[in-house]
């Protein structure tokens, strides 16, 4: 006990000291590293991860004992690991697999300039090629810049348009041959060029997708034209690529950069052919909620993948254009890990001003970045951790899984946040029929997929070994359900003798007779009915606290049950006002008692269908979901016909008025609901004001 004490008086002096020299307690750790964790709730969730990749140097031209760089604009590695550094003053530094300097290249052929230029890339035959963008052309040299091999310009073409301006920014070359080139600002997608450098088409450009409101405006913009319009139209336009990249495949990794606020499909790959993307439903949207929500900074809205690189496995680096940051996704499109940058000031290893280019070498176990601010060059070399993890993302995604069980425990060991080995342990222990232990790892990791699959054989497992045993209890039960109903229609046995509760439930057979007794027998229980709008909300918040873990998705640390109880007993006592002041401004004879009695009797049909759908969610598989679907659907339409059945008797109106109002009640509902949305702002803002009157006056 005594040593806690000591230590927490020993951490709060060190906090306290920290904040009165103006220094973080916490500022020698420059970045952190992070992951995502999905399917946990609507967003997903940045967890910390123990560190794959860490900042072990930085160099730059002092370092290297050569004249300074301008501004680094890219980097590339050749297959003997050499990294070439692009200088946005016609200037190529080449540096050897351990960073030490081999050469520098100046002009190509000792006469060709290409001042700000934006890409280098070195082809599988070891030649290299110079995007010289603000030349409108391609140098394509030999490695030492001594030979000029050829120049590339705008491709001629009827299926060029006339006003393309061809500014080439990055290039990629298959195993075929064929180049695929990225001009700044095209949207038309990369251009392809065959293997004789004759332009074949444009290649994968990304699509605006149309929605039937965007199509009324269209129209409507071209009917009734104006500046504005025009150029809100030209915003529509697809999506330019900024980089791309070949796997080992041959298929093409493209960067969109922004695409819109949910950053969809940011990373895609490109199958041959049109150049579609393969990846589909998996295809990598960029997403850094954790930076949204710990800078406050207005270069967050401008955060987006800009550079990418693909390892023999799949892995895909992408360089974050805002914070610097590295995000290292697997081949199944998951995030895997977040390292590296974050501060934006590039004052510490590992941090950087304005990053500007990535690269790989040795098979992605160092990442290398370039920052044109401070013209650095950080090297991220992966960890023991790291290089674990990924051998065994591999050895899982071949199906493995066996074979990397142990691993993943080890992982589990090292670091609980790691999402991913969840879901392989749990595909390992279903490869040796442990469906126990399967269940309970990939519910832990949220892997409902591998869930589904370990629940399936668990539940015919169980089927199995109790078929006969199943068998005569369902036998059982429906026999006694049959001689129960013939005695008791025979002998007339009531099993509910009290009238009010009675009547409620003989809503659901005899809605009619029902409905007929409320209005003219004032039969019917206000208890009773708030007894039903407190089932309803029970009911409602079960079927996500206790429902099947494959159709329940919500996060604890969210979840709102007052919010749960506005939209179910706070929506029913709206509707009863919002209809009681309509029909009775209309001419309608349902009294406020009448219209509750009827809503929340109605409400029976969805109260049973969400007891039984908590009950089948824990025993149906996501194939048979469409059992619950239509049971839902059942369960909707019979409320609807229950209510329209109960206010046609108590109004005593025709089917048309009885339409009419009630879409005024659901309106008025509405304006409730806005009405109180005001009166609590104002509150708030005139509580504000008094706040900052009284603290005026205290200060005088």
């Amino acid at each position: 006990m005594k040593k806690s004490v000591k230590r927490i008086l020993i951490i709060a002096i060190a906090v306290l000291m920290a904040a009165l020299s103006g220094v973080s307690a916490f500022a020698e750790v420059p970045y952190e590293s992070y992951t995502y964790w999905t399917d946990v709730g609507e967003q997903a969730k940045a967890v910390y991860n123990r560190p794959m990749y860490t900042a072990e140097f930085a160099f730059d031209a002092a370092s290297l004992k050569i004249e300074p760089l301008s501004a680094i604009t890219d980097i590339t590695v050749d297959g003997e690991g050499n990294l070439y550094i692009l200088d946005s003053k016609s200037r190529i530094v080449v540096l050897s697999k351990d960073y030490e300097l081999v050469r520098e290249i100046g002009l190509i052929a000792e006469k060709e300039a290409y001042e700000e230029a934006q890409g280098l890339y070195i082809a599988p035959d070891n030649t290299l090629y110079i995007c010289d963008t603000k030349g409108h052309r391609i140098l394509h040299t030999s490695l030492d810049g001594v030979e000029l091999f050829d120049i590339i310009g705008t491709p001629e073409s009827n299926l060029i348009p006339d006003d393309f301006d061809f500014r080439p920014t990055n290039l990629a070359i298959d195993e075929y041959g064929y180049t695929y080139i990225l001009s700044d600002g095209s949207y038309y997608g990369a251009l392809l060029l065959d293997e004789n450098m004759e332009f074949l088409g444009f290649y994968g450009a990304n699509t605006v997708t149309a929605t039937l409101g965007s199509v009324f405006t269209n129209i409507k913009n071209r009917i009734f034209p104006n500046n504005t319009k025009l150029e809100n139209s030209a915003k529509r336009l697809p999506f330019s690529f900024v980089d791309l990249a070949i796997d080992d495949e041959g298929f093409i990794y493209t960067s969109t950069g922004y695409t819109d606020k949910e950053r969809k499909g940011q990373i895609r790959r490109l199958g041959p052919g049109l150049g579609n993307n393969i990846l589909g439903s998996d295809e990598i949207s960029f997403v850094d909620t954790k930076i949204n929500t710990s800078y406050n900074s207005g270069a967050v809205s401008k955060q987006d993948i800009f550079d990418i690189e693909v390892d023999s496995n799949g892995f895909v680096y992408g360089l974050e254009s805002a914070f610097g940051k590295i995000f290292l996704y697997d081949a199944s499109c998951r995030t895997i890990s977040v390292f590296g940058g974050g501060m934006g000031f590039g004052n510490q290893l590992g941090t950087f001003g304005s990053v500007s280019a990535l690269a790989i070498n040795n098979d992605g176990a160092e990442v290398l970045v370039a920052d044109k601010s401070t013209n650095q060059i950080t090297v991220f070399k992966v960890t023991e951790f790291g290089s674990l993890v990924k051998k065994l993302i591999t050895m899982t995604l071949k199906g493995d899984y066996a074979g990397a069980k142990d691993g993943w425990e080890q992982v589990l060991k090292m670091d609980s946040n790691f999402q991913p080995a969840y879901g392989a342990l749990a595909r390992a222990y279903i490869h040796e029929g442990d469906y126990d232990k399967a269940l309970e790892l990939a519910k832990k990791g949220y892997d409902r997929a591998t869930y589904a699959i370990a629940f399936e054989y668990k539940r015919n497992e169980i089927i199995n070994d109790n078929f006969v045993l199943i068998f005569i209890i369902l036998f059982a039960v429906i026999a006694l359900l049959i001689v129960f109903l013939v005695i008791s229609t025979r002998k007339k046995i009531k099993l509910i003798k009290n009238k009010q509760l009675s009547l409620m439930f003989a809503t659901l057979l005899h809605p009619s007779d029902t409905f007929t007794e409320i209005k003219e027998k004032k039969q019917g229980s206000i208890p009773l009915c708030i007894g039903l709008v407190l089932v309803y909300y029970v009911v409602t918040i079960l079927q996500t606290l206790k429902g099947g873990f494959l159709f329940t998705v919500y996060d604890v640390s969210t979840f709102n049950s007052i919010w749960i109880f506005v939209k179910t007993a706070g929506l029913v006592v709206l509707w009863i006002i919002a209809n009681w002041m309509v029909c009775t401004l209309l001419g309608g004879r349902g009294r406020v008692k009448e219209i509750a009695i009827v809503t929340c009797y109605s409400l029976l049909p969805l109260i049973i269908e969400g007891i039984i759908r908590i009950v089948l969610t824990n025993v149906l598989l996501p194939s048979e979901a469409s059992f619950l679907t239509i049971f839902s659907a059942i369960a909707i339409i019979y409320f609807l016909l229950l209510m329209i059945m109960g206010l046609l008797k108590i109004h005593d109106f025709s089917m048309g008025r009885l339409i009419g109002t009630s879409v005024l009640s659901i309106a008025g509902v509405a304006a409730i609901v806005f009405l109180a949305i005001t009166i609590i702002i104002l509150v708030q803002q005139f509580g504000g004001f008094i706040v900052t009157v009284v603290s005026e006056i205290l200060t005088l």
